[in-house]
């Protein structure tokens, strides 16, 4: 059980040290399509969604006793509204939750801001029992039963397969880092919410805010904490790491698209980081809905801006591959 419990903090550890190295921020890839029409951005984080659902549903097959699988919720307004207000705080972040916990661990302070702004927006709301509980979903076997085995399960688990082929092709082919990285992002991520599916960085702010860290989760807060660490030292390791103090104009930016995005998080629930590594992969409709609303306002912004001010945005740096 002990060996068990350290699965989380381990593969929070690589999580982190992957993430710099990944093209994993759902606003610069996005940007990427929209200003310069590339979408190979975009593509690559399809590949760490679909290395998660190997592994979720690899594990799903195996022990689907144990496992535990999302919840496929409604599309309400609630979660439209939510991943709507996701978006739109994203834009003024200049990042999304993975690509604020990038920016953050290669030294730039305005990111700190971004998590006051979410545990803002968290403190705003109950952390009941009943959250808890839709967090950690339902057992695998009856999620294989429900989804995964209709013809619309089989054909997510095809692309799952054909982007991870994909994956492998390009990286047998060039080698690169980012590729790499993406596919770690996948697999850790996969064994994460495998193991502890309410685990996440905001979750475990949402449990400090309301005074709720207990000895009990102690994987999940040292997993989240890990991240931070493996992140940090990814970027020192890389000479990534420059300290930039924070700004007012960059860091109100940070606070008001944290406090935003936070607040779509507990409508939607769940921010990107868990659509992508958990909803998505685990075969939700309501994830993946989420997330292209959550995409489309992205979009929508960027192609605002590019006809009101048709200049290079600054938003999350990310290494091309």
């Amino acid at each position: 059980m002990l060996a068990t419990a350290w699965i989380t903090p381990v593969a929070g550890l690589l999580l982190g040290v992957s993430l710099v190295r990944a093209n994993s921020c759902n606003v610069a890839s996005t940007r990427r399509l929209v200003i310069e029409r590339r979408a190979d951005w975009l593509l690559g984080l399809l590949v760490a969604i679909s290395w998660a659902g190997f592994v979720l549903l690899g594990f799903a097959f195996l022990t689907p006793i144990n496992l535990r699988f999302p919840t496929d919720l409604p599309i309400t307004m609630s979660l439209v509204t939510g991943s709507i207000l996701l978006g739109v705080g994203a834009l003024l972040n200049k990042g999304c939750f993975l690509g604020s916990v990038s920016q953050l661990c290669r030294g730039n302070l305005n990111y700190l801001l971004t998590l006051t702004g979410i545990a803002l927006a968290l403190s705003t709301y109950s952390h009941a029992p009943d959250t808890v509980d839709l967090a950690r979903g339902r057992y695998a076997a009856e999620a294989i039963t429900a989804v995964h085995l209709t013809w619309y399960g089989c054909l997510a688990a095809l692309l799952f397969c054909v982007m991870i082929a994909f994956s492998l092709i390009k990286l047998h082919q060039r080698r690169t880092i980012t590729m790499m990285a993406l596919i770690m992002v996948g697999i850790s991520g996969g064994f994460i919410y495998s193991f502890n599916p309410d685990w996440s960085y905001t979750s475990m702010l949402d449990r400090a805010v309301h005074g709720n860290l207990t000895a009990r989760s102690w994987p999940l807060e040292v997993g989240a904490a890990s991240m931070f660490v493996g992140a940090i030292f990814s970027s020192i390791l890389g000479s990534k790491f420059t300290i930039i103090r924070p700004s007012f104009l960059v860091s109100t930016g940070c606070l008001l698209g944290g406090f935003l995005m936070g607040l779509g998080a507990k409508m939607i629930p769940g921010g990107n980081d868990t659509m992508m590594l958990w909803s998505i992969p685990g075969l939700a409709g309501h994830g993946l809905a989420a997330y292209l609303i959550m995409i489309l306002t992205i979009a929508s912004g960027f192609g605002l801006l590019s006809l009101v001010r048709p200049r290079k945005q600054n938003v999350c740096q990310k290494q091309d591959a």
